[in-house]
């Protein structure tokens, strides 16, 4: 069951603060804080007993269910640039293929261009390719 409400000192820099997950706060306290504040830290985190004030109570609330909406966004925002990180990744894959599959082309072509040339001439005849590049002019109509 989680334990959620307001609790006595659940961050250093706040004396009360709605907490949503004692168990999770109280995990994390122990697993990522200094060794030196672990003990006290815990025997400060408490739950509030006395009557609060309905207005800071709603605050609190509210503060906590916009904390939720944000938590939501960041994450979705993390997957999105994973993604987009996964994509570029993958990109410069496909680009590293792609020039070392040109590299090997542009070596067959010279390799056999003279052969290239003249099954060229025999098929197409054309007299626009100069060995380099179509030579275009305009036609005359």
């Amino acid at each position: 069951m989680i334990k959620k409400g307001f609790y006595w000192h659940v961050h250093h820099d706040k004396l009360i603060e709605w907490c949503y997950d004692y168990k999770e706060r109280a995990d994390y306290i122990k697993e990522d804080k200094p060794k030196n504040e672990i003990k006290t830290r815990l025997r400060l985190f408490k739950k509030v007993k006395g009557k609060l004030p309905k207005e800071f109570v709603e605050a609190g609330k509210k503060c906590d269910e916009a904390w939720k909406k944000y938590d939501e966004a960041v994450n979705k925002c993390v997957e999105a640039v994973n993604k987009c990180v996964e994509a570029v990744n993958k990109c410069d894959e496909a680009w590293k293929k792609y020039d070392e599959a040109w590299k090997k082309y542009d070596e067959a072509w010279k390799k056999y261009k003279l052969q290239l040339e003249k099954l060229h001439k025999k098929e197409c005849g054309c007299r626009e390719w100069n060995g380099e590049e179509l030579c275009l002019m305009q036609e005359i109509n």
